[in-house]
């Protein structure tokens, strides 16, 4: 048990991390009583010394259908409870796996967040969002590719435990990732074959404008960006093959465009390699809700007769209480884009053959035949 003296993660969607804590050692208790208190969760991995870390939050919070898992135990966490990675598999291998699991992986601004909280709304359904144990397998997999068999069994123990902690056992886990979690794509489907993946995207043009309004405003001060930067990195391969070649750093539009086509070119290499994923467009998600949340009902065996309450959901901001709220954008106004950026966009997409001129999925920002389209 670790006693929390303050919280000091640098900046709100900074991952999870146990160096987000200052803490102090406050005893100990049986391994086991964590998976039968309802007010512990599994929050974050130490690789380096091997731990898991748990969060104790006060009684009666409920962390499913938040908007980020990760930032609601991080606010409320009083105590923090690590185990040995062994003893984690010790616990997980007396567990069952859930009875169906929903993985929903995305490019980010796109829908995803809100998805997640419609599908908490069927019944049966333990939705979270971002539980970051994932992204830091899929940083670690970046760093050391030659651990799959480690992480596999990670990704078994973690999902064994998320799905049977907290309020019990639940018959349908769903957990939507950051965008880094497609990374792992391969893995999840080794581990758990019959669960229903789904991928949401959204058109360049709007994505880019989304990311540049949500998350340029509130990037890492200089003193935390070296921390961040090996998420993005794990998030965006395609990001030092970039360096190499021009021999500078990208600029932000220019990393923000190498991550949209890192995820896209991940998702379509599973796909070739026989991972079944339902692409969900961002647009057809926004013109018609309802049967497109039907059509990924229908894909994860989840009951039809429950569209409607998981359609309730599109009534509220997704991501309310947080820097990415529609409010926190109303109220931290960002200068659009400049005809420079939308340049540097299009010089990215021309480097990369992951999406030609003529994809429907750059329409405007590349014209059909390559010449340019002005902001």
């Amino acid at each position: 048990m670790l006693d929390i003296l303050d919280k000091v993660a640098p900046a709100e969607f900074v991952p999870a991390s146990p160096h987000n804590f200052v803490v102090r050692p406050g005893g100990s208790v049986p391994a086991e009583s964590l998976l039968g208190d309802p007010d512990v969760s599994l929050h974050c991995l130490d690789d380096e010394h091997r731990l898991a870390y748990f969060v104790q939050t006060p009684p009666g919070v409920d962390l499913a259908g938040g908007p980020f898992l990760y930032l609601d135990q991080y606010r409320a966490a009083q105590r923090l409870v690590t185990v040995p990675y062994d003893t984690l598999h010790r616990l997980a291998d007396g567990l069952p796996d859930p009875a169906r699991l929903v993985l929903v992986y995305s490019v980010g601004r796109c829908g995803s967040t809100l998805l997640s909280r419609a599908l908490g709304e069927v019944a049966g359904v333990r939705s979270y969002s971002e539980p970051d144990v994932f992204t830091e397998i899929a940083l670690l997999r970046h760093e050391d590719p030659g651990r799959d068999a480690e992480y596999a069994r990670l990704i078994r123990s973690c999902v064994r435990v998320l799905a049977n902690t907290g309020s019990g056992s639940t018959e349908t886990l769903a957990v939507k990732f950051r965008a880094s979690g497609i990374q792992l794509g391969d893995l999840f489907h080794e581990v758990f074959p019959d669960a229903r993946g789904v991928f949401l995207h959204r058109d360049a043009r709007p994505w880019l404008e989304s990311m540049h309004q949500g998350f340029t405003p509130h990037l890492p001060d200089p003193g935390a960006q070296l921390a961040f930067l090996k998420y993005v990195l794990a998030q965006a391969p395609l990001i030092m093959p970039f360096v190499a070649r021009h021999e500078r750093q990208p600029t932000t539009t220019e990393a923000y465009v190498l991550t949209w086509l890192s995820v896209l070119d991940r998702y379509r290499a599973l796909r070739r390699a026989g991972v079944p994923l339902l692409p969900v467009a961002y647009e057809a998600l926004d013109a018609d809700p309802k049967a497109t949340l039907a059509a990924v009902l229908a894909h994860c065996g989840l009951p039809a007769d429950d569209v409607d309450a998981a359609y309730a959901t599109f009534s509220a901001d997704s991501q309310e209480g947080t820097v990415l709220s529609q409010a926190s954008r109303r109220s931290n106004p960002t200068a659009a884009l400049a005809a420079e950026d939308y340049a540097q966009a299009r010089a990215v997409l021309a480097e990369h053959p992951v999406v030609g001129p003529d994809d429907p999925l750059v329409r405007g920002l590349v014209e059909p035949q390559g010449g340019p389209i002005e902001p």
